[in-house]
């Protein structure tokens, strides 16, 4: 690791290029006869060659402020949806999305082209009229998985030096080679205090289910002599062990991390252990005094569940919580500076403390494997505690004689101005495993000497590869790299320009936070932070979300000062566009698009009614609406229209006076998987309406008849016509039981055929050819209820 006074923007290991026509092409470490290479590779060589001066030349123009954000003409236009621009500005991007279609992913439209990218602007697959491409300031960092820009030179250095590597893929497992032994004595250089063991594996969720089985495999193998019994003093089999985690923590999608992962969205439909959570306690730099009292309330939860095992009936005296905590206390304002100091006296701090517990309190504790904490929660809206809560956690499962997991995932590698995120807190003793990936290109599981003990045993922590050769060439460059005073100084300018913006709009932005490159704002309403998005990927920008409201801002660590302050242009312009018109919002569900079309499954969607909470389901179905009728592309050209909004796509002011009726009656279907509507249907009672045929109606007047005024399913769905159906039956049987005696509807001809029986029996009283020039036919029929 590079020490404080290294220069950022360095350049090593520069590869020279071919000029002109010459048959060599030069690098530091050899030369090349084509001669003596056959074709292909001739052919390789070339393309390898002009990829070197194509980047070079990238990297010359970015040094000296010349890239910058660009996106085509048209693609800012509030009054069209996204799809409809992308496949208009960006036809390359479109159409190579579309062939993957297939696939199961759910993405920001775009093709990106690695090759023209540089620093943090990513290139698209699109060219301009000159052949330049398009590009994105990307302020997601990758998903937090990027420390430095594209096509960094030393990166490129790197890999080319180890090109062997990766071109074939070793099973580390069996086969170790040059490269993974190197990475292992790097990985010990850095390994965090107490945890020296580590075990390289391919993913983050990866290096957390192995966490988990390190954890529980000690608590079964030390404490339970005899696996299928209890033992008297209250130690358990692993059947009945659990770990303890927090409240919106996000630990990863495989089925182990989800049993610690709070998040209910990534765990909705999926059966997994019942382990129990305590409150995450976020620190309010505004009052220490509300920050105690959140620190003291989660801290008791975690003593709870360790004092009981969660055994019912067990004891839990308050009293002894409260001198536990003191007691704590005390040692915090007495312990040594130097930290080799310390390790002595905090074990006689532990000991002490022990004798004053009931051996019972402590045997029922060694139910609890492992406390799992993120440092800094990143998915559940970069949420920090703080560093007096993290101290008194380490004392309570030093106590109590139960590992402290951190998942460093996100936070590791230097991205908060300190290699680890836990170095922050000055802990009193170090924790027993760190977990690592991102930025680490593979998932990393650092272990301490006592936690390594069962690694080696019958390779039950093996996996096939051991880590990407690929990654393992990444991460060593980047460590070679690293200079943790540059992201302190790189994270410092991007806050202070994010804090200048919410000053100027603070009824809009709130709480910036973070720490050096790590840094995140919230937007006061969560479908307006959707929304800033879709506006801020229009301008350029792409910020990714993180919790309920927050937006991450993650600058790469040797950003250019100039790209930061463009990234903050575009982002005031995107926040100027939802000032200006936030009256006339259109929710959106921010720039990912799903790309292909789904099959709803009957027995995966659940029933809504829309009047029950229309102020949470409404920019739902907004949402879903535009989907269906908000794309000019589907229309002739004279389609009426409001602006960009086909007439037929129904404002969201329209659906909200007509559900505020006290006889309106709204259902729609929500995949219970994804929690997202795939179709509504709404009205109200006829006389409220003025649309073609109603006052023809016969009814009319009569009081008793529902008019279903709109109705929308996702056009993503394969099955659209059977979720169709059901929606309608759904509206139907509603509307029976709030008394009205018929149905009517304007409505596309075409559901009198594939609609329910109820809707192909209707009685159809009118015709309605080309309605509102949309090239559509529309019937006004009515329907029996």
């Amino acid at each position: 690791m590079a020490g404080s006074q290294r220069a950022g923007g360095a350049h090593g290991g520069h590869i020279a290029v071919p000029v002109g026509g010459e048959a060599r092409y030069t690098s530091p470490a050899m030369l090349v006869d084509l001669a003596a290479v056959p074709k292909h590779l001739e052919e390789a060589l070339a393309a390898s060659a002009r990829f070197l001066e194509r980047a070079a030349g990238l990297d010359a123009r970015y040094r000296a402020g010349e890239v910058h954000a660009r996106v085509p003409a048209g693609f800012q236009d509030p009054d069209r949806l996204l799809e409809d621009v992308v496949a208009e500005g960006l036809p390359a991007s479109h159409a190579t999305l579309r062939a993957a279609a297939n696939g199961l992913f759910y993405s920001l439209p775009v093709a990106f082209d690695p090759a023209e990218s540089v620093g943090p602007y990513l290139a698209t697959l699109d060219r301009d009229a000159t052949g330049e491409p398009f590009r994105f300031l990307d302020l997601g960092a990758l998903i937090a998985s990027q420390p430095f820009g594209e096509n960094d030179a030393e990166m490129v250095a790197a890999v080319l030096r180890r090109l062997p590597y990766a071109v074939g893929r070793y099973a580390h497992s069996e086969y170790q080679t040059v490269l993974s032994l190197e990475l292992k004595a790097a990985l010990d250089r850095i390994a965090p205090a107490g945890t020296p063991r580590h075990f390289v594996v391919n993913t983050g969720a990866e290096a957390v289910e192995n966490a988990i089985k390190a954890v529980l495999l000690n608590r079964v193998k030390t404490r339970a002599p005899d696996p299928d019994r209890v033992p008297a003093g209250g130690a358990l089999d692993g059947r009945s062990l659990f770990i303890v985690s927090f409240e919106g923590a996000f630990h990863g999608r495989t089925l182990g991390s989800l049993a610690v992962t709070q998040r209910k969205r990534a765990r909705l439909g999926f059966p997994t252990f019942d382990w129990p959570h305590a409150a995450f306690p976020v620190e309010d730099p505004r009052s220490v005094a509300r920050t105690r009292r959140r620190d003291e309330k989660s801290l008791e939860q975690v003593w709870t569940l360790l004092v009981t095992g969660r055994t019912p009936g067990a004891p839990r005296p308050r009293e002894q919580f409260r001198r536990l905590l003191a007691a704590c206390e005390d040692l915090l304002s007495r312990l040594p500076p130097e930290r080799a100091a310390r390790a002595g006296v905090v074990r006689e701090f532990v000991e002490e403390q022990r004798r004053t517990i009931d051996a019972d309190e402590l045997g029922r504790a060694q139910r609890a494997a492992g406390v799992l904490v993120e440092p800094i929660q990143g998915e559940g809206g970069l949420r920090f505690a703080s560093a007096h809560f993290f101290q008194q956690l380490r004392l309570l499962t030093r106590i109590y004689d139960v590992p402290l997991v951190f998942d460093e995932v996100q936070t590791g590698g230097g991205a908060t101005g300190r290699l680890w995120a836990h170095e922050l807190f000055d802990l009193p003793c170090p924790p027993d495993v760190v977990v690592w990936a991102k930025k680490a290109q593979n998932g990393i599981l650092f272990v301490s000497e006592e936690l390594a003990t069962f690694f080696q045993e019958e390779k039950k922590f093996n996996t096939t590869w051991e880590g990407d050769s690929v990654g393992m060439i990444r991460l060593l460059a980047f460590l070679g790299k690293l200079d943790l005073e540059q992201v302190r100084r790189t994270g410092s300018l991007a806050r202070e320009g994010l804090e200048r913006l919410a000053k100027d709009y603070r009824g809009l932005l709130q709480h910036v936070r973070g720490a050096a490159c790590m840094l995140a704002f919230d937007v006061v309403r969560p479908d307006w932070r959707e929304w800033l998005r879709d506006r801020a990927f229009r301008h350029g920008l792409i910020l990714l979300p993180a919790g309920e409201r927050a937006l991450r801002f993650y600058p790469r660590y040797d950003m250019q000062p100039y790209a930061i302050e463009e990234a903050l242009t575009l982002l005031r312009r995107a926040v100027e566009d939802l000032v200006g018109g936030r009256d006339s919002v259109q929710i959106s569900r921010g720039p990912e698009l799903r790309i292909g079309t789904l099959e709803a499954r009957p027995a995966t969607l659940q029933a809504v009614d829309l009047e029950e909470d229309v102020s949470r389901l409404l920019p739902q179905v907004v949402a879903l609406e535009g989907e269906r009728y908000g794309n000019l592309a589907h229309y002739p050209p004279e389609v009426l229209r409001s602006g960009r909004r086909p007439l037929l796509q129904y404002p969201a002011e329209t659906l909200a006076s007509t559900l505020a009726n006290p006889r309106a009656c709204g259902v729609a279907l929500r995949d219970r998987v994804s929690q997202r509507l795939v179709a509504y249907a709404l009205g109200s009672p006829l006389e409220n309406h003025d649309e073609i045929g109603v006052r023809e109606d016969p009814r009319y007047g009569e009081n008793d008849t529902f008019y279903l005024q709109a109705m929308a399913v996702s056009p993503l769905l394969r099955n659209e016509a059977e979720v169709e159906a059901m929606v309608l039956d759904l509206l139907r049987g509603r509307v029976q039981k709030l008394g009205f005696a018929a149905i009517s509807a304007l409505i596309e001809t075409r559901v009198t055929e594939t609609g329910p029986r109820w809707m192909r029996d209707a009685a159809v009283l009118e015709v309605v050819d080309d309605y509102l020039q949309s090239g559509i036919r529309f019937v006004y029929l009515q329907a029996r209820c």
